[in-house]
């Protein structure tokens, strides 16, 4: 009975800095360690119950081994959450060899393309979205490449006529009809006008995701 309650004081320790640690290893240890204090409470020699543990643990290390690792992997949340700049719409205001100046949050920001879109063609007033950074430069993908998870929205880009603006939200026309909208959190404090264009960066539910027009920026049809 002693190597039954020496089992179950370890595995209560493990669980306790596994819950201020969170490894999962220290998880699949205290539930070795609990088997072994239960095959010994069952009357198995001490041996017995601490072949239990080791088989135990033989078989739950690997499993803690994959889901930590599958809960480590980034996804487009985590990686919003990594960087708030993540996902948020900038506009090209200058394009040059040593990259791009773009405007965003009301400053001119340095920025280059990522890696994979280095052969995209980019202008002055194109609408490209944040997807990371690397220094002080941010890193830009087209507007239909938002992130690798999300499916390309054929609306992005597009541009909508305001036609009522109300505390909840805008109106806009797009496409013949009339569709509910806001503006992107980034453009919160931008004034708006029954008849201002505004470009599609997003949807959120129902509504569309907006952003401000320059008088210079592409229409698209």
């Amino acid at each position: 009975m002693e190597i039954a309650i020496i089992l179950a004081i370890l595995a209560a320790a493990a669980l306790a800095i596994e819950l201020s640690s969170m490894t999962f290893y220290l998880l699949a240890v205290a539930a070795a360690l609990a088997t072994g204090s239960v095959v010994a409470w069952a009357g198995a020699s001490t041996g017995w119950a601490l072949a239990a543990v080791a088989l135990s643990a033989a078989a739950g290390l690997p499993v803690a081994h994959r889901v930590r690792a599958r809960l480590s992997r980034p996804t487009p949340e985590s990686e919003q959450l990594a960087d708030p700049d993540a996902g948020h719409a900038v506009r090209v205001e200058s394009v040059a060899p040593e990259g791009l100046r773009v405007a965003y949050r009301d400053t001119s920001c340095a920025a280059r393309l990522a890696d994979e879109y280095q052969d995209t063609a980019v202008s002055p007033g194109d609408l490209l979205i944040i997807v990371g950074r690397k220094g002080n430069d941010l890193r830009l993908a087209p507007v239909s490449a938002r992130t690798s998870a999300q499916p390309a929205d054929p609306d992005l880009g597009h541009l909508v006529r305001a036609e009522s603006v109300a505390p909840e939200g805008l109106r806009v026309a797009y496409r013949d009809t009339m569709r509910t909208g806001h503006l992107a959190d980034e453009y919160h404090d931008t004034a708006v006008s029954p008849g201002d264009l505004l470009t599609i960066v997003g949807r959120k539910g129902n509504d569309l995701v907006l952003a401000p027009v320059p008088a210079r920026a592409p229409a698209r049809s």
